[in-house]
């Protein structure tokens, strides 16, 4: 995968219980136009939008004239948002990955893991995340290298953050652009077994087939495609060249074959 040069400055916030280390495949395409924070600790009892709010905060660049966006993927999707109230200078697009605009979104599955997330411990959390990221791993098909990236971002979060944010995100109200918002993009698997795909008729949004959450490792080229593409479009002032894509053919035939195998069955 070749490294692109990006039309501005992004930022991408990880999902919950994950480090900037599940990024891998976009900071090799991107370099060091790309930042890929890792969370900062919470505060007791802060909502997401307060948060968000102090992130954003700490993140801003005042002065700096190049174009800048944020997105997320899951959980970092939800902050993203948030976070692009209070960003300086003012984001010219969102940009969502397997994320959700909607409070409603979480899945029964995840609803569960965060009631039974409530009983454990703080000095428990990382095990019980690194079981939920094998799940993960093993469910979306992960190969060897993205499986281990994943569930070395497991043992390395702060607990008590991730345990905060597993409330925070089953919690999370949603989000209503207020006006003069910047334009939001998503990318979502059609049978995202996480988060539920959102409506139909919603704008904006490239869909991918399968039931994949991590598109972000599942399908890197289709999402950093969708990254870049999106970029460019807010900058019409930039000339750079558009970022290889999967072969349609080969990305259709692994969906196949994880849909119609067993869990835990590696993707070509």
């Amino acid at each position: 995968m070749r490294e692109l040069t990006l039309p501005g400055r992004l930022i991408l916030i990880p999902g919950l219980g994950s480090t900037s280390a599940v990024f891998e495949h976009q900071r090799k395409a991107f370099g060091d136009r790309l930042e890929t924070p890792d969370f900062i600790p919470h505060q007791p009892n802060e909502s997401v939008a307060a948060y968000a709010q102090r992130w954003a905060h700490q993140l801003s660049t005042p002065g700096d004239d190049r174009p800048l966006f944020i997105g997320g993927a899951s959980f970092g999707g939800m902050l993203a948002q948030e976070m692009a109230m209070y960003l300086e200078p003012r984001p010219r697009a969102v940009l969502l990955i397997g994320s959700t605009r909607r409070g409603d979104s979480v899945t029964p599955i995840m609803q569960l893991a965060e009631l039974l997330g409530r009983a454990v411990p703080a000095a428990s959390v990382n095990k019980s995340m690194l079981l939920l990221k094998l799940v993960f791993s093993l469910r979306d098909g992960l190969d060897d290298d993205d499986k281990a990236r994943l569930l070395r971002a497991a043992r390395e979060v702060d607990p008590y953050m991730t345990k905060w944010a597993s409330g925070a995100a089953v919690g999370w109200p949603g989000f209503e652009p207020p006006h003069n918002y910047p334009p939001i993009h998503m990318i979502h698997c059609r049978k995202d077994w996480v988060l539920a795909p959102p409506p139909a008729d919603t704008p904006n949004v490239q869909w991918v087939e399968g039931s994949s959450h991590l598109l972000h490792m599942t399908h890197p080229q289709t999402v950093n495609r969708f990254l870049f593409e999106t970029m460019m479009r807010y900058c019409p002032e930039a000339q750079v060249k558009t970022p290889d894509i999967e072969d349609p053919e080969t990305t259709v035939q692994r969906r196949l074959l994880l849909e119609h195998a067993p869990a835990g069955t590696p993707m070509l």
